[in-house]
């Protein structure tokens, strides 16, 4: 579940793809336009713990990118553990 703010400055809600995953962020697809330098707030289902990341890259609207965003954890002290999530998720890494 992806949770913020998007360009247009409308709070959303979005049950985001996760693309690829590796210790400190990820690449995910949403419905959204995501500004990069926005944060946004990341739960996997069934974990109930929520994640603080920021948009690093965002793909351009209308582009092969558009939706994709990259994400990087705020906290730099927090990495995940990636192949827990991978297996469970089914995320790539690419």
């Amino acid at each position: 579940m992806l949770r913020g703010t998007d360009s247009a400055g409308r709070v959303f809600f979005d049950r985001a793809q996760i693309v690829s995953l590796d210790m400190r962020g990820a690449r995910a697809h949403t419905r959204f336009h995501l500004k990069p330098g926005s944060e946004v707030t990341v739960e996997f289902p069934g974990e109930g713990t929520q994640h603080s990341l920021r948009v690093v890259w965002s793909g351009d609207p209308g582009s092969f990118y558009d939706g994709m965003v990259g994400l990087e954890l705020v906290d730099s002290r927090v990495a995940w553990d990636i192949e827990t999530l991978r297996g469970r998720w089914g995320a790539r890494n690419y």
